[in-house]
Order: structure tokens, then sequence, then C-alpha cells
């Protein structure tokens, strides 16, 4: 009976020992080929590939023994890529393709048995990249990614329906981490440049300039507004924020905003933040070109070959020798008649009877007042623009205006006090006169 027992056991340990030696028949072949001398490092990385633990699954042998001097014992099962296709799904159908991968250059960039990083590299993933594209971080400011090596953040190493093999199409991909920026492009105006990509002012790994623009303040900005480029250069007066180092975006959003022409804010708002003494809350009385369509109305925000950027000619000075071509600014809007004519019914309100007072001070050769002689451009608590204080040289003085129902009285330092009615006129007709008339 014990006899019988011990047949039985040593039968049923052979039966074990086959089952476990056909088990492991790849492990102990893995296990012989790194533990030999010749291939003892293989297997030591961190990350092993999985199909190493059995040197057979890639390699088959083609001659015995193993190994043999000047002769090759073994050879792979296929050659790359079709070997790494065996488990992994094939590259090569999407649009752009990354070079090693269409060459089907795999264990240029991956370890095919182990490795100390990630996904089996050859080495860290910005030391590998670098190989190929060393230009990439050679710029003083640097993208996030590009300066962590983070490639892959960016783009597939292998292939991409995407140009450069970027993971998602611009600028799509750039708002993955530029979260702020998905509410910004919900604004009404979105700068046509954003249809382009990001990358049509960004340089995206990066540049010599803040936030990885291509060039410095404006020079951005002409790359496409090449007239408004124009108009700088050829400016006499140049709108300071123009040319200072955040350039056009001084006034501006590069990306998008709720008012025309991407600006900060609407319209005259924008500039009385830096202009902050032209209107103040004692008007009573703001320039129609103001309320209209803001300070563009004369002036060019850029620049302009007049002087305090004005769009037309009008002339600095308290004496103008008046010609038809004189203040083109104003008669832009204000129809000329209203310095043509000596006498009228109908071109101004300020006159005496049908003398026209506007064509009294105004249309002279020799000390014809400008406009500014009585006026101001952007606003006064007088009536018609009159301007509370009047300046002549170093002399500031009041025009003492005082208005009736159909006329009214001014007695500033030019002249005593003159009256002037449209109904019942004060002076006889040819009467009324300017000082100094006389040397017309």
């Amino acid at each position: 009976m014990r006899k019988k027992s011990l047949f039985l056991l040593v039968i049923s340990v052979a039966v074990i020992a086959a089952f476990l030696f056909g088990r492991n028949t790849k492990a102990e072949s893995a296990e012989s080929c790194v533990t030999a001398q010749c291939h003892s490092k293989l297997l030591k990385g961190k990350d092993v590939h999985p199909v190493a633990a059995g040197c057979d699954t890639c390699h088959q042998e083609v001659s015995k023994p193993h190994p043999q001097k000047g002769k090759k014992t073994f050879k792979l099962m296929q050659a790359v890529p079709s070997l790494c296709y065996m488990c992994h799904t094939p590259f090569g159908k999407k649009p752009h393709i990354h070079p090693p991968v269409k060459d089907g250059m795999c264990t240029t960039c991956h370890n095919p048995h182990s490795s100390n990083q990630d996904k089996l590299l050859v080495q860290p993933l910005k030391d590998l990249c670098l190989m190929c594209h060393p230009d990439k971080v050679d710029h003083k400011v640097l993208h996030g990614p590009t300066s962590a090596g983070d490639c892959t953040a960016c783009h597939n190493p292998h292939e991409s329906v995407n140009d450069k093999l970027l993971l998602k199409p611009q600028p799509d991909l750039c708002l993955t981490c530029h979260v702020d920026m998905q509410d910004t492009l919900k604004k009404k105006v979105v700068h046509p440049a954003i249809s382009m990509g990001c990358t049509a002012c960004h340089n995206p790994h990066g540049s010599s300039y803040p936030k990885m623009l291509p060039a410095e303040g404006a020079k951005v900005c002409f790359q496409c507004h090449s007239q408004i480029q124009e108009t700088v250069e050829k400016a006499k007066s140049k709108h300071p924020p123009v040319m200072s180092e955040k350039g056009c975006v001084t006034c501006h959003s590069p990306h998008a905003s709720d008012n025309d022409k991407l600006l900060l804010r609407p319209g005259e708002k924008l500039c009385l933040g830096c202009h902050t003494n032209i209107i103040t809350k004692s008007m009573t009385d703001i320039h129609g070109a103001i309320k209209a369509g803001g300070c563009t109305a004369c002036h060019n925000p850029h620049g302009s070959i007049y002087t305090k950027l004005l769009k037309k000619e009008f002339p600095p000075d308290f004496y103008v020798s008046y010609n038809d071509k004189e203040f083109a600014l104003c008669f832009s809007c204000h129809n000329r008649d209203l310095v043509r004519f000596p006498d009228t019914s109908y071109a101004t309100n300020f006159r005496d009877g049908t003398a026209n007072l506007h064509y009294l001070h105004v249309h002279r050769t020799f000390k014809g007042r400008s406009c500014i002689a009585c006026h101001t451009p952007h606003g006064t608590t007088l009536p018609k623009m009159l301007a509370e204080r009047i300046k002549f040289g170093q002399w500031s003085f009041s025009l003492q205006y005082k208005k009736t129902p159909t006329g009214g009285s001014c007695t500033p330092g030019c002249h005593k006090t003159q009256a002037y009615d449209r109904k019942t006129p004060v002076h006889p007709a040819g009467s009324i006169r300017m000082p100094a008339e006389s040397g017309k």
C-alpha cells in the first residue's frame, strides 16, 4: 500500500514539473538571455517592455549554438515597424505623420527592451525632441510646456489630423490651458487674426519678446495693419501710446472686445481715461462731434500730418489770414457759408440783422480771428461752444457773453461791449466794424 502511494506521489510531481517547465519556458529563456554576460543590462530600466519578458516573442533562433563569433544566430520575427505593429495599432493613416514614424524608425525614440523614461523613451522627452528640433528652446521667453520639456502637451509624437502634429486645431488647443480666453472670445468683436490661430501673433515655443510675440510694441500689429504703419511713419504728430512699449494694446484688446475696433472702452471714454481734463462734469455743452462719434471724429488716434493728431488742417494761431481752404477741419462738418458772405439771413444766427458777424471776425486778410478766438473745441458751460476763457499769448480773459432770445452781447478784451440782435439790428446797416479792420 505504501509502495503504491509513493508511486502515485512520484507521478504527480513529475506531471506538475512538466507543466511548470512548459509554462516557464519563455521566462527561463528571457532569464537566460539577460543573466548571460552579453545582455545583462537589457531589462534593468524602470519601465520594462511587457513583451521583453520572453525574448522569443520578437526574436527567433536561426542557428545553433548561440552565440557564435562573427555570426548572428537570432533575427527579428519581422522588420520594424511591422514587428511593433504585431501588438501596436499601425500608424500612417492620418494626414500628418511624424517623419521618424513615417520612416518606421520606432527605435529611434523608443527602447524596445526597457528604459528609465516613460513610454520606453531612449532619453527624457525634452532631450529627445531637441535632437531634431534644437531651435525650439533658443528664446529669451519660453512657452510653459516648452520650458518644461513637455512637447506632447501640444503635439502628438506619432501622427495627427492637424498640422504640426497638434493634438487639436487652433485656437481650441490653446484654450485647453488658457481657459480665461474662452469667455473673452465670446465678446462682440473678435480679432480676425484669431481665425488664423493664436500662432498668427504668438510663437508657440518662445520669443525674444514678452507674450511670445514676434516683435515689440506696435511692430506686431503693423505686420497686418500696414496702412496704419504708413500713417504713423509719415505723421508729424504721433499718438504716444502707439510709440510706447505696449503699443496698440494700450487702447485695443488684442483678442476680443465688446467695443468697435477692439477698443478697451467705448468711444470717448477710452480717450478721457488719459485726457482727464478735456471734458469735465461742469460742462453743459459738449461738442456734437464728440457726442456723435467720439474723439476720432476730429482726431486720428494713431498719427497725423497735422498738429494735435487732427484729421484735417486747423491753424493753431489766434490770428489767421482767411482763405477758402482755412479751417478745413471745422468745415468738414459746418457749412462754410457761415463765413463766406458779409450779409446773410440763413448761414448763421450770429448776426445783427443780416450783418454776418462770423464773416466780420473771420473773413479777413489782416488779423482774421481763428475759431478758437471765441470757441472751445471740446466742451464748455456756455452755449454754442463759447469758451469760458480766451488765451491771447500769456493773457487769459473772459468773453463775458450774455445771451438774449434773439441775440446777445459780449465784452472781451478785444473790444468794448458789443450787442447784436437778429430781429432788431443794434447797429445801422454797414456800421458795425472790428477794431484794427483798417489794416485789412
